[in-house]
C-alpha cells in the first residue's frame, strides 16, 4: 500500500511537470540535472534548438528549483530521481546529463550569480560601485561552502558503476542503468559537445553559448574580479586533494591548472566556520528582497508550437552559415513577430496590387478607355 501511495504521489507531481499533451508528444526526455554554473544553460538551449522535434529537454538543479518552476510545493518530498525513474518506468527513453567544471571558476561563477540579490541584497547597478576588495573578502569567507559536490557521484546513485578513470580521449562518460542513460560531460570539452551528443542521441546537435555572467550588467565587474583574484594557499591545497578535481582532470590538465593558480596564490585566509556560515545563510536569506530563479536566460524556452519550430529552423540555418545569433525563442515574441511578418507581407502584396492596377488603368486610359460607371456599362 505504501509503495502504491508513493507511486501515485510521483504520478501527480510528474503530471504537473508534463502535461498530457506534451507527454504523449515525446517518447524521448532529456534531463539536464546539474549543479548551477557549470554550462548547463547553454546546453539546454542547444538541445532545445537542435532536437525539440524529437526530445523534450528539462533543466533542473535541485528539488527546490523544481518546486518553484512548477508551482508545486512538493509536500510529499518527491525527488528528481523519483521523476526520472518514473518516466523510465512509463517506457520513455530517458537521458540524464551532468557537467563537471573546475572548482575555482565554478565557485566564482556561482558566487556572482547571486552576488547582488542574495549576498549583498542590492541591485546590480549599485553593486558595480562596490570596492572589489570587499567582494573578494566575502567570496573568501564563503569559498569552502559554495560550488561543491558532483551530481554524477553524489546524486545519480551510480557510484558502483562509475569507471575507475574518466575517458579523457572521448571526453565523456556514458552509463546505462535501469533503462536510463547517464551522460557526464566536462565544460572544458564544450567544443566537443556537439559531436559527442550527436553520436549518443543519433541526431545533429549544434552547441551555442547563450548565457554568460560577462554579458550581464555586472559583466565588467566579474571580469575585473577574475583578473585580480588571488587564491589563499590553504584553499588551493584543499583543491589538490579534491576527489572530483583529481578524477575529472588528467595529470597534464592538473599540472597546467595548478601551475596557473600557484602563480596567483596568496597567504592563508580564515573562512567562515560551519556555525558562522549557517548563521550567514540564515540572516542573508531573511534579508533577501528578491528571491528568484532565472527564467529568461535561455536562448530557447522549449515551446513546441509550429511558429517556434519554424523559428528554430531559421536560427539553425544561420548557425550553419556561421552567423552570430542573439535572438531568443520566446513563444509570445515569436507569435508577435509572425503576425507582424504577415502584416508586412499583406501590405507588400496590397501595394504591389495597387501599383499593378494603377499601371493597368494608365494603359487603358492612354488608349481612351472610359473607366467611369457609365463607360463600363455602355462598353461594347
Amino acid at each position: 500500500m505504501e509503495n502504491n501511495n508513493k507511486l501515485n504521489d510521483i504520478k501527480e507531481f510528474n503530471d504537473v511537470i508534463f502535461s498530457s499533451t506534451i507527454s504523449k508528444h515525446y517518447q524521448n526526455i532529456i534531463f539536464i540535472y546539474t549543479p548551477p554554473k557549470v554550462g548547463s544553460t547553454a546546453l539546454v538551449s542547444s538541445l532545445r534548438l537542435s532536437c525539440s522535434d524529437k526530445f523534450l529537454t528539462i533543466h533542473v538543479h535541485d528539488e527546490k528549483m523544481l518546486s518553484i518552476l512548477t508551482g508545486n510545493d512538493n509536500k510529499k518530498g518527491i525527488t528528481i530521481n523519483d521523476i526520472i525513474k518514473y518516466n523510465a518506468f512509463l517506457g520513455k527513453n530517458v537521458f540524464i546529463i551532468d557537467v563537471y567544471r573546475n572548482p575555482i571558476e565554478r565557485k566564482m561563477s556561482e558566487y556572482f550569480e547571486l552576488i547582488s540579490n542574495f549576498h549583498f541584497n542590492n541591485s546590480d547597478e549599485n553593486l558595480i560601485k562596490y570596492d572589489l576588495n570587499l567582494l573578494i573578502n566575502r567570496f573568501n569567507k564563503l569559498f569552502p561552502y559554495i560550488g561543491n559536490g558532483d551530481y554524477f557521484f553524489d546524486k545519480y546513485e551510480l557510484s558502483i558503476l562509475i569507471p575507475e578513470n574518466f575517458d579523457f580521449e572521448n571526453g565523456f562518460l556514458y552509463i546505462k542503468n535501469n533503462n536510463i542513460n547517464y551522460i557526464k560531460l566536462r565544460l572544458c570539452d564544450s567544443n566537443r559537445w556537439g559531436s559527442i551528443l550527436s553520436n549518443i542521441l543519433k541526431t545533429e546537435i549544434i552547441i551555442i553559448p547563450d548565457y554568460k555572467t560577462e554579458n550581464k550588467i555586472i559583466g565588467e565587474l566579474y571580469q575585473q574580479f577574475k583578473k585580480i583574484y588571488k587564491i589563499p594557499e590553504n584553499f588551493l591545497e584543499n583543491i589538490t586533494k579534491c576527489n572530483y578535481f583529481n578524477y575529472y582532470n588528467s595529470d597534464r590538465e592538473k599540472d597546467v591548472y595548478l601551475k596557473y593558480w600557484n602563480s596567483m596564490k596568496t597567504k592563508t585566509f580564515q573562512a567562515f566556520n560551519e556555525n558562522e556560515y549557517k548563521l550567514y545563510m540564515e540572516i542573508t536569506s531573511e534579508n533577501q528582497y528578491n528571491n528568484f530563479i532565472q527564467r529568461n536566460h535561455y536562448l530557447d524556452f522549449g515551446c513546441i508550437c509550429r511558429s517556434c519550430f519554424y523559428k528554430r529552423k531559421q536560427i539553425i540555418n544561420k548557425l550553419k552559415r556561421g552567423e552570430n545569433v542573439n535572438l531568443k525563442i520566446v513563444h509570445e515574441e515569436v507569435v508577435a513577430e509572425k503576425k507582424m511578418s504577415k502584416m508586412k507581407e499583406f501590405v507588400r502584396v496590397n501595394r504591389s496590387y495597387q501599383q499593378s492596377n494603377a499601371k493597368l488603368r494608365s494603359t487603358y486610359r492612354n488608349r481612351g478607355t472610359d473607366f467611369s460607371i457609365s463607360g463600363i456599362l455602355h462598353r461594347p
